[in-house]
């Protein structure tokens, strides 16, 4: 045979099995799209394709666990700016009705332009670009005021002592979600890391692990370096977020050890992450960690190490127990995504976190606190510490008598136990 002819039959033989594996992969997705165009032309009544197609994509994840997903455009920017910690807008945080008669702000965030542009504490929003807000919740306000970056917004407010109405022309700009809080905000809007009750204990609660997290997590444990005796870490209703950041920040309070390791499809292990040496923190500081059965994901990883490598005990009441990762694939240019589980990780012990659904309550999952320091909250002190937390964080009631009960972590049992329990250590190390 000429060697042309061999040529050729070579190339149409990888063509052939090219078009094979290329129809292998499509097959499906030939039928799902056949099936949204069998329905779109001959349903009773016209039908949005995209609907269709978003709720085909809705229903291949739902064969899979819970905390796989499919996020359409209206959920996909919202997503993005949660993990990536920022969004477009004035930097106010803003409360409404029904908690207040009329639209006010709470406080302008430090470093944006609502700061810059003057606003205080306690002005009422009358309207935005001309929109009334009589009425209107903080979450709908919340929503006018975000956009395009660059653009104007131009808010028209009441301040108590002023006779007169007045216009602030504000323009958006990136604005950072913070993620790390103390105990306290001041009346410059800056966080007091340092319990009002005992100053020597600072105190470092982390809502979420988004791509920011552990930078605000550096710059917290630097503010009470030096100064703190003890330290409370509290990661309560923190549902999780991005694994790395979990691990840097753990890194920063670890010397040495696996900090957690992942097992993929197989059960091999894929992934080990171990600390580097030195800390930010002297290790010799006594360190509470504090988790809820609300606490998941990134925040029993941390929990996990901590507890593990003998950095940190653990408070309060058993962990949700969610061992899984979940990897964010972006479909084409359309802004949607699949999220959905591609690992799960384990302590550095070896012993498992995820709670799967057949799993009791006796078997091993989660992060359970030391037996001395377990106490789970009624439904009725839950309400007292989201109050607790809404009054801490309003630099309206700085130095008031407005503030919770005294002492203010009173209303949070679990807190006033972990407060003893370091007060008791450091008395017994200063004898």
């Amino acid at each position: 045979m000429p060697i042309r002819n061999l040529q050729i039959l070579i190339l149409a033989l990888i063509v052939c099995g090219a078009c094979y594996y290329q129809a292998e992969r499509s097959r499906y997705g030939g039928r799902i799209g056949a099936a949204i165009e069998l329905i779109e032309n001959n349903y009773v009544e016209p039908v949005d394709s995209d609907k269709l197609y978003h709720g085909a994509m809705n229903g291949l994840v739902s064969q899979l666990d819970q905390f796989s997903e499919f996020i359409p455009p209206s959920k996909y920017e919202e997503f993005q700016s949660v993990i990536e910690q920022k969004f477009g807008g004035l930097g106010i945080l803003v409360e409404g009705p029904p908690a207040v008669r009329q639209l006010t702000v709470v406080a302008p965030i430090p470093g944006t332009p609502a700061f810059a542009a003057g606003l205080q504490p306690g002005d009422f929003i009358q309207a935005i670009d001309g929109v009334a807000t009589n009425e209107m919740l903080a979450s709908d306000a919340t929503k006018l005021m975000r956009g395009p970056l660059g653009k104007p917004v131009t808010l028209t407010l009441r301040r108590d002592g002023l006779a007169a109405n007045f216009d602030v022309k504000i323009t958006r700009a990136d604005i950072p979600i913070d993620s790390v809080f103390g105990d306290r905000i001041q009346a410059d809007s800056y966080w007091n890391f340092f319990l009002e009750e005992d100053p020597r204990i600072a105190y470092i609660r982390v809502t979420l692990f988004g791509e920011k997290t552990d930078q605000e997590f550096a710059a917290a444990l630097e503010k009470v370096k030096g100064s703190a005796s003890a330290i409370i870490i509290d990661l309560r209703y923190n549902p999780g977020g991005i694994l790395k950041t979990a691990v840097d920040m753990c890194d920063m309070l670890v010397s040495q050890g696996v900090i957690v390791s992942t097992r993929g499809r197989n059960g091999q292990t894929d992934t080990i992450a171990k600390a580097s040496p030195g800390t930010v923190i002297s290790e010799d500081i006594p360190m509470v960690v504090m988790v809820n059965d609300q606490s998941a994901s990134a925040s029993e990883i941390m929990a996990g190490c901590l507890q593990d490598l003998g950095r940190a005990e653990i408070a309060g009441s058993r962990s949700y127990g969610k061992g899984t990762v979940q990897r964010i694939f972006e479909l084409g240019n359309d802004q949607t995504a699949l999220k959905f589980t591609t690992a799960r990780f384990y302590r550095p012990s070896g012993m498992n976190i995820h709670r799967s659904k057949s799993m009791s309550i006796d078997d091993e999952w989660g992060i359970r606190p030391s037996p001395e320091l377990e106490l789970k909250l009624s439904d009725l002190h839950d309400l007292f510490l989201a109050r607790r937390w809404q009054l801490r964080s309003d630099p309206r009631l700085t130095n008031t008598v407005e503030r919770p009960p005294a002492p203010p972590c009173a209303a949070d049992p679990q807190l006033l136990l972990v407060l003893e329990h370091l007060q008791f250590q450091l008395q017994a190390k200063a004898e």
